[in-house]
């Protein structure tokens, strides 16, 4: 089914980083590539886990200057940054991340 813009309630307001999502996309974690859309990111963390960290760059960070998060297992967290990458290295195998745009 094709967008309907009488669906819509917030077709006419500004975009924002803090605003609603229009789309959204899985995230595989790398070390070396970017995000192809900076984005906040929405993330869960599995029950099963222990403990569970996500590692990024924020929009600003130089590549050296990652920032360390805890996540809550069983729990969904959005992340209050404008993500450009999320490092494989130091975040925890299983979470399911995805952007918000």
């Amino acid at each position: 089914m094709p967008y309907d813009s009488a669906k819509d309630p917030w077709r006419r307001r500004a975009m924002s980083p803090a605003g609603l999502g229009r789309t959204g996309a899985p995230v595989t974690p790398s070390d070396a590539d970017d995000l192809p859309r900076y984005a906040r990111l929405r993330v869960f963390a599995p029950a099963t886990l222990t403990s569970a960290e996500i590692r990024i760059l924020t929009v600003d960070a130089a590549d050296g200057a990652p920032l360390t998060l805890p996540l809550s297992p069983g729990q969904v967290s959005v992340l209050e940054f404008i993500v450009r990458r999320v490092l494989a290295t130091g975040t925890t195998a299983g979470l399911v991340i995805h952007r918000i745009d």
